[in-house]
């Protein structure tokens, strides 16, 4: 994986071929369905990450910004004794 939206979208697309092979004896249709349950929430957090960047970006682009940091800034330590 390239770590894309077209390629989660390549790999649902061929999970769903998988799941509609009729063909497939009945231990390694098990499987894939197994398969398939753990590809869905694996996709599901990816897509909803990649709508939350792009949210921040439409946000950035309504204010004004023309940059986004993806990651988030380093933590300074806090001073001792600060609360």
């Amino acid at each position: 994986m390239k770590n894309k939206v077209s390629d989660v979208r390549d790999h649902l697309v061929a999970m769903l071929e998988a799941l509609g092979d009729e063909t497939a004896p009945a231990e390694k249709m098990a499987l894939t369905i197994e398969r398939a349950k753990a590809t869905s929430q694996v996709a599901n957090t990816y897509i909803a990450a990649v709508k939350i960047e792009l949210d921040a970006i439409e946000l950035f682009d309504e204010v004004g910004r023309t940059t986004v940091a993806v990651d988030p800034p380093p933590r300074t330590p806090a001073l001792p004794g600060a609360r």
